[in-house]
């Protein structure tokens, strides 16, 4: 997958889906405005850990049969309300946005709850996906929480197994731990804002 694919075109934007099948990561990249319909792409390339025997083979038609498109579309639709708040986050903020997504927070369990990091991973992958050359300051400006505070919690993300690490640079991507605690957060219970 190269950086490209995840970059917004002609200013649309998109969700990512991933899904392993055997030795392969099926990547889905869904239009953020659209309601219903298929992936804009799919891209399927080997894990990490792949054995090379395997790879080798190439992707076979077992493979694609058992690439789950509705349950990528479910978890897609899951994640829209989510993206499309953090979208906004980069259009330039508005009062109202932010007293918002504030509200949010606020209604998650107190401290670093797993929902808290999960959410503020969440904000900082989007951020950084964007372009944002300084994410940490944007984050604070939603979250009404100082840099080096937020520093710490994403430190605390990466130490609990909620956003992996870049060396060198910022980045990082969502972890499966952090993408189930998402999908868990339902309409309804105060998150629906964050």
């Amino acid at each position: 997958m190269t950086d490209e694919a995840l970059t917004p075109e002609g200013g649309e934007h998109f969700v990512q889906t991933d899904q392993e099948i055997g030795p392969w990561r099926v990547v889905m990249l869904w239009p953020l405005d659209s309601e219903g319909g298929g992936p804009r792409s799919i891209q399927i390339e080997p894990t990490e850990e792949a054995d090379s025997q395997e790879v080798a083979r190439g992707i076979t038609t077992t493979v694609l049969r058992k690439v789950d498109i509705a349950a990528a579309a479910q978890q897609a639709a899951e994640f829209k309300p989510w993206a499309r708040l953090a979208r906004e986050a980069t259009r330039g903020p508005r009062e109202q946005d932010i007293e918002q997504f504030q509200q949010g927070l606020a209604a998650l369990p107190a401290g670093l709850s797993d929902e808290y990091l999960a959410v503020i991973s969440n904000l900082y992958v989007h951020f950084v996906e964007e372009g944002q050359r300084a994410p940490v300051r944007e984050m604070e400006i939603w979250t009404g929480t100082k840099q080096p505070t937020l520093k710490g919690h994403l430190r605390a993300a990466r130490q609990r197994g909620f956003l992996t690490k870049v060396e060198g640079k910022a980045g990082g991507r969502l972890t499966e731990k952090t993408i189930k605690i998402l999908e868990g957060m339902k309409v309804g219970e105060g998150s629906q804002e964050v």
